[in-house]
């Protein structure tokens, strides 16, 4: 899956290279030029070259503005002068639909919306996965503002993996999981992107801009929220569409972080979490029996439908716990048998089965990373719903990319390509943003440019276009 990128992304990799580049567009060979002006006499270059062809002013945001104006921009430009004008103007255009066409014709990536006219682009197989998947995938429309921010990251990615979009839309959703979101059919390039919040009524004002405020030593934090995650989606095609073979099971990224999978089995889990757990796991002052019974709860629990709630996740295990005791003939009275509740599942570093509760996908325990590890030897937490359960080693917790890599492994892929190629989006080198392993993983597997981390000048970007 080595993809080159376009000299066009490359041009808007960061300001020294951009420089570069617009120091020929300014027709100028003075090397001591400052940078500044060199970038604004680009800018200028730019801007001229498309007014004198509109026959318009050179005022960015008149042109940018007009609806009319960028469809002659679109059509009266070709190659790597159309990629020129419009990642130059991107940034100001005010128009939906305009935005919509400046994705597809810059980066071939049909974006649809509500509207049938949109879903011309797509092909009969995509059309038919929507249609087939229509109550969990309605597309909704765009703002101007929203796919600005997805363009600012399409301009740093390998062209070669935008090719396996085939349809990038924003689904309509009521869940309030945070401000940018996605998911993904890697398998079918099929992805969508959210920025609105369940309790965010002015969508205009909430997604554009904002950044991940995660645990403060996060590499992430400070990061875009709405570029990253169309990074880190894109990053679930591209490994969906080799098989998952970043991800998979026994893959050489496993090595980095160490990764270990145990099935959703709950006799299997249960004995593991024991095994994890450094104190004893069944609280203090427990019999042989009592701790038996504990373990045998635990299974049970598992077993049982997963939910968010503590208070009944407890009650349904008090309830499993006076079936057992009446089972096995064990009178006890009712503080008796409060007390033996409070030992096995209190919310102390040895409890068992709070150990259990907080490891479970519903709980997202990939956040709780801290209330995960208390008392215990190493993480052991479960993906995502009806997943296996995973560990990995706890010291790369110290220098991450985020809490959410740590969820899954496909989720530590995904987290990594975005932190590689989106770094250009909050002006950082590609490679800056990700750990030294991950990154020396993720350039031996072909997925990066080592050119990209130290700078390409204009006469790489020429020779390769050759």
């Amino acid at each position: 899956m080595a993809e080159k990128e376009t000299a066009s992304a490359k041009k808007t990799e960061k300001t020294e290279d951009k420089s570069q580049t617009q120091k020929k567009d300014a027709g100028t060979t003075n090397a001591s030029m400052p940078e500044q002006a060199t970038e604004e006499t680009g800018e200028k270059s730019i801007l001229d070259r498309v007014a004198e062809t509109l026959g318009c002013d050179a005022d960015k945001k008149k042109i940018a503005g007009n609806a009319g104006l960028m469809a002659k921009v679109m059509s009266s430009f070709k190659g790597d002068e159309l990629k020129e004008a419009l990642d130059f103007l991107y940034d100001s255009v005010t128009d939906t639909d305009t935005m919509m066409e400046m994705i597809w014709v810059r980066f071939g990536v049909p974006v649809i919306d509500n509207r049938a006219s949109t879903w011309k682009k797509l092909d009969s197989k995509t059309q038919q996965i929507l249609n087939k998947n229509s109550k969990k995938l309605t597309p909704e429309k765009w703002t101007a503002k929203g796919l600005i921010e997805v363009y600012s990251a399409y301009i740093h990615l390998p062209q070669g993996n935008l090719d396996l979009i085939t349809c990038l839309m924003r689904n309509k959703s009521t869940e309030a999981s945070g401000c940018a979101y996605g998911t993904t059919s890697g398998t079918t390039g099929i992805y969508e992107i959210n920025y609105r919040s369940g309790t965010e009524k002015d969508e205009e004002k909430f997604g554009f801009g904002v950044r991940h405020n995660d645990w403060v030593t996060d590499r992430r934090v400070g990061t875009k929220l709405l570029s990253m995650t169309a990074a880190h989606e894109l990053g679930h095609v591209v490994d969906g569409a080799a098989g998952w073979k970043y991800s998979k099971k026994g893959s050489s990224m496993w090595n980095v972080s160490k990764w270990e999978e145990t099935n959703n089995d709950a006799t299997t889990v249960v004995d593991k979490m024991i095994a994890s757990i450094k104190g004893d796991p069944y609280g203090k002052n427990m019999t042989d029996d009592e701790r038996k019974l504990a373990r045998k709860v635990g299974i049970r629990f598992l077993k049982h439908d997963q939910t968010t709630d503590w208070a009944k996740a407890k009650k349904y295990i008090e309830s499993d716990l006076t079936a057992e005791l009446k089972a096995s003939g064990k009178k006890l009275n009712s503080t008796q048998q409060a007390d033996l509740l409070k030992r096995m599942s209190g919310t102390g570093s040895s409890s068992l089965l709070h150990h259990l509760w907080y490891g479970q996908a519903a709980n997202q325990s990939w956040y709780r990373h801290d209330e995960v590890m208390k008392g215990m030897s190493k993480p052991f937490h479960q993906g995502y719903d009806g997943d296996p359960w995973y560990t990995y080693d706890n010291s790369r917790w110290h220098d991450k990319i985020s809490a959410y890599q740590y969820r899954n492994p496909k989720e530590e892929f995904a987290e990594t390509y975005a932190s590689y190629h989106a770094a250009p989006t909050i002006g950082k080198k590609k490679g800056e943003n990700t750990p030294a392993d991950l990154l020396a993983w993720f350039l031996g597997e072909g997925l990066g440019d080592k050119e990209a981390e130290e700078g390409t000048s204009n006469e790489k970007e020429v020779k390769e276009n050759k």
